[in-house]
């Protein structure tokens, strides 16, 4: 019983820090999705909430039942050969800029928190990460397992101890709240599901995977309703890459360098957690070509490259475009049946 509840606040976390990257953990993402909104942001974030808990606990099971090995077999017997190859590329090329986009992040926080040199940063988040890479799903699960639950706690510490401050401004947009929403989901869970998919693979258990992603989902929404009221009470903080570690500075120098270890820790959840479902991908493609670890290497090395372009213009550029691409087949993979057991 201790086993099987370890397994599924594992598959819980990873949940969590699959999507919760260097855009969610620094507040840049809540910002430009849901906080400029304003109150109908706050639905919003219901809304996204409870689209990824249910759309990513259902193709997890759909994944187990099917047997996927990576993302590409779940796809291709979702949407049939042709079209499934085309996803499968389209995936592959947006979780490889989020790839990039972490490790620009992670350069971001050892420029604008600490004044060291970016450089340090997307290097040392590559080495730590290979490290981790090096232990399989063990690795993936325990990463996750560490940084998650700190970033919780970190977040309610300030959430409740903060106060407050002037709103920032509205964005008039109509009904374009709701599109920003549905977008964001649509984006988190398809390039989450590239790791969520080999990772229901190794549980033999539909119901941990059930519990693991609803609990997953649950500490999600509550994690994007507190950063979304963190960045609705402050002003000052709306234009900064790292809006969330400008606000930890008013609880002192401990609380801020706290906190640039856990932000470092969730961009590496993801980078992680990307790599390790690209090279899946990657090695269902090409299994004659590629071991796991060589496509490990090769997309570490081409993630390295994306990172210099910086990282305010990669999650502005990016993460909209690929809102707009990932709705549609989100919402299809809403639509289909569950195959029998």
């Amino acid at each position: 019983m201790l086993k099987k509840m370890v397994s599924i606040l594992q598959i819980a976390a990873t949940f969590i820090g699959t999507v919760v990257g260097a855009g969610f953990a620094s507040g840049r993402e809540i910002i430009q999705f849901f906080t400029q909104y304003q109150g109908y942001g706050t639905i919003g974030a219901a809304l996204s909430g409870i689209l990824m808990t249910w759309a990513g606990m259902k193709m997890m099971v759909y994944a187990r039942r099917i047997d996927a090995y990576s993302f590409n077999e779940l796809v291709s017997y979702i949407f049939g050969e042709r079209l499934g190859t085309i996803i499968q590329a389209l995936v592959f090329f947006i979780n490889f800029g989020i790839t990039g986009v972490m490790l620009a992040g992670a350069g971001a926080v050892f420029h604008e928190q600490l004044g060291w040199h970016r450089q340090l940063g997307i290097l040392l988040a590559v080495v730590i990460g290979f490290l981790f890479l090096l232990k399989g799903v063990r690795g993936l699960l325990w990463i996750n397992t560490l940084v998650v639950p700190m970033l919780i706690a970190f977040v309610l510490i300030i959430f409740f101890g903060r106060e407050p401050a002037e709103s920032i401004p509205v964005t008039e947009g109509g009904f374009y709240w709701i599109f920003s929403a549905v977008g964001y989901a649509a984006f988190n869970l398809l390039t989450a599901l590239v790791v969520l998919v080999p990772l229901a693979k190794e549980i033999k258990d539909e119901s941990v995977i059930r519990l693991g992603a609803m609990i997953g989902g649950l500490g999600l929404t509550l994690l994007l309703f507190i950063a979304h009221f963190l960045m609705l009470g402050d002003a000052g903080v709306a234009q900064l890459e790292m809006p969330m570690a400008e606000i930890v500075k008013y609880f002192g120098t401990m609380m801020h360098s706290a906190f640039v270890v856990i932000i470092f820790g969730e961009i590496l959840t993801t980078f992680i957690g990307n790599i390790f479902g690209l090279a899946r991908q990657l090695h269902s493609t090409f299994p004659a070509i590629t071991g796991l670890r060589r496509a490990m290497l090769f997309l570490i090395s081409g993630a390295f490259l994306v990172s210099q372009i910086g990282y305010g213009s990669l999650i502005h550029t990016l993460y909209p475009l690929y809102g707009v691409l990932c709705i549609l087949v989100v919402l299809h993979m809403l639509w289909v049946r569950l195959p029998n057991k």
